[in-house]
């Protein structure tokens, strides 16, 4: 198995090739996301004793009702994140005539399969350094888009969520050569 930076690995197989992104980030964010998270389920706890328990609220109900609302979304948010990170992968497969991306956490998550004939390249998704989509991106509190981008028949599929662009370029560099390989072949 040979690794492209601490995160991607790929071997070669008999009859197909494989590759995978982990998502992990280091250590000091995974304490930061869990942090957040006790602190958010704390706030939570106390809105919600005072809107069920006591008298308090009670002629705000309105607004604590719709606080509650957004409280659950980032709830979600934030756990998807934390079991991503710690979770989750990208499953790349190559063979003989097709080309496969899982997202996967605990090995759940359905693949998108397409013919390796259909395939035309990968590139990495030019974003401009100091561009907000480019920082919110890269962020470490969300999941993020893939950074990696492959072409099929004209329609552009995005992978490999917050790969760096030297470790995309790579991935791109040794995907394009295992495609172009196949199709020669055949």
């Amino acid at each position: 198995m040979k690794w492209i930076g601490n995160r991607i690995s790929y071997q070669q197989h008999d009859g197909f090739f494989t590759m995978i992104i982990t998502s992990k980030t280091e250590d000091w964010k995974m304490i930061a996301m869990i942090v957040w998270l006790i602190i958010w389920l704390g706030c939570g706890s106390i809105i919600f004793y005072f809107l069920l328990f006591t008298n308090e609220l009670k002629t705000q109900h309105i607004y604590f009702y719709t606080f509650l609302g957004f409280w659950f979304y980032f709830l979600y948010k934030i756990l998807r994140v934390i079991i991503w990170r710690k979770f989750g992968q990208e499953f790349i497969r190559i063979d003989d005539d097709r080309f496969s991306i899982k997202k996967s956490i605990w090995g759940y998550g359905s693949a998108k399969t397409f013919l390796t004939k259909n395939i035309n390249n990968f590139k990495i998704q030019l974003l401009k350094n100091n561009s907000f989509s480019k920082v919110f991106n890269d962020s470490f509190w969300i999941v993020g888009q893939g950074t990696i981008i492959v072409d099929v028949l004209g329609k552009e599929y995005n992978f490999g969520a917050q790969v760096s662009k030297e470790n995309g370029q790579k991935v791109s560099k040794i995907l394009n050569l295992k495609i172009n390989k196949i199709k020669s072949a055949s």
